[in-house]
């Protein structure tokens, strides 16, 4: 990351400039592919009611949360409702089979959708710039799995959801139309404040408690980009994100394997399916 923000800015461009170049002429069409599959997940989640399937025979709750959401007063609880509903509307989709976005992982799906989602619906974000905010939430993806790993199997839990939301982190703070220095900011809160979760389903599904930590990645990821932009300005960020991406991977092989998506240890285990 260190490389990238040099060269942008030694050449006057933006993240988004960058990510064109190194891309093919249909990649922007690609973008907005994408953006709508998420959208469609979103949607289709905050529509359906009923048990997921598999044998922890979970409830969904998108819906009820999206209908609180509607029904709340305080605006800063209904927007926070907002973009859980919106995480946990893909998250559920994915546990029941159903379309999503590995963006960066299955289990991780949820936390991009959420935040591109809310700013479409909440803050009126056009399609045409939400692409490049996803763009710019991808380089930073592409980064951790390039350099270390965005496989529970691999790293745990701090991988798929840690990457995810630093991922969103940056795709916020590019909305919030933050320099480059910013954005890395929150991308490196993102996943520094993730170091270290395990991953460890219950029974094996994706949804214990993998669904909950997409709603919670979401707001994680909009906490980071608000504090990048409040405290930004105040003092130099002393981590970078190339650093957090180089602790994480460590992190991930000092892991027992039994945190590490085999179900054996941690929540799974005290579940006792």
């Amino acid at each position: 990351m260190d490389q990238i923000l040099k060269y942008v800015e030694e050449q006057g461009i933006s993240l988004y400039d960058y990510v064109l170049e190194n891309e093919d002429d249909s990649f922007v069409e690609f973008l907005y592919k994408i953006l709508d599959a998420m959208f469609q997940s979103v949607e289709s989640g905050l529509k359906k009611e009923g048990t997921i399937q598999g044998k922890l025979k979970l409830k969904r709750v998108a819906k009820s949360m999206f209908q609180q959401a509607q029904n709340t007063r305080r605006e800063a609880d209904r927007e926070r409702l907002f973009i859980s509903s919106y995480a946990y509307a893909v998250a559920e989709e994915n546990a029941d089979g159903g379309q999503i976005v590995t963006a960066p992982t299955c289990g991780a799906s949820g936390i991009m959708p959420a935040i591109l989602y809310y700013c479409y619906k909440q803050l009126h974000i056009e399609k045409k710039d939400l692409i490049k905010a996803l763009a710019v939430g991808g380089i930073f993806g592409n980064v951790v799995k390039t350099n270390a790993t965005i496989s529970g199997a691999d790293g745990g839990c701090q991988a798929e959801v840690g990457s995810a939301c630093a991922m969103a982190a940056a795709t916020m703070t590019w909305i919030y139309e933050l320099n480059n220095s910013l954005i890395e900011y929150a991308a490196e809160m993102g996943l520094e404040h993730n170091l270290g979760l395990t991953c460890d389903p219950v029974g094996g599904y994706v949804q214990i408690p993998c669904i909950e930590r997409n709603g919670y990645g979401s707001l994680r990821a909009l906490d980071a980009a608000m504090l990048a932009k409040q405290l930004g300005y105040l003092r130099k960020n002393k981590v970078s994100f190339d650093a957090i991406v180089r602790v994480m991977k460590e992190t991930g092989k000092d892991l027992s394997s039994a945190y590490k998506e085999t179900s054996l240890g941690g929540l799974a285990k005290e579940f006792g399916l």
